[in-house]
């Protein structure tokens, strides 16, 4: 009985468990791209859009969308760019508030957020 008890724990345990990796990425630009009026992309592939760069592991590194006149909000989902190291938004017109799932870019090194309509504060990241 207690094995199959911790077999379901184990299987609930998996079911639930975080997997990280292009998808988590892709869903997160799709995510950004959603609420965002005028950034369009026919490429399918994330790491091919404009404005994205990748790593050697096919995962979101960079993500540049200075200048382009974008509209919207960021999603919280945008945390999940767990390989993000430099975003820069500046110079378009985002508004609303800076989500605080932000703070899990636990590699972020740059953001710049300058020229936009923000609100709040830029969430503080935690070192784990």
């Amino acid at each position: 009985m207690a094995a199959i008890v911790f077999l379901a724990l184990i299987m609930s345990f998996s079911a639930t468990s975080a997997v990280t990796n292009i998808s988590t990425d892709e869903h997160a630009l799709l995510s950004l791209k959603t609420p965002i009026t005028n950034w369009s992309s026919s490429v399918t592939h994330v790491c091919n859009w404009t404005g994205v760069i990748c790593n050697r592991h096919g995962r979101v590194a960079a993500l540049n969308l200075s200048n382009m006149g974008l509209l919207g909000t960021i999603p919280q989902s945008m945390g999940n760019l767990s390989f993000l190291v430099s975003l820069d938004l500046s110079k378009n017109n985002f508004s609303g508030s800076i989500p605080k799932e932000m703070a899990h870019l636990r590699r972020i090194k740059e953001i710049n957020l300058n020229f936009n309509d923000f609100s709040g504060e830029l969430p503080t990241i935690i070192d784990a």
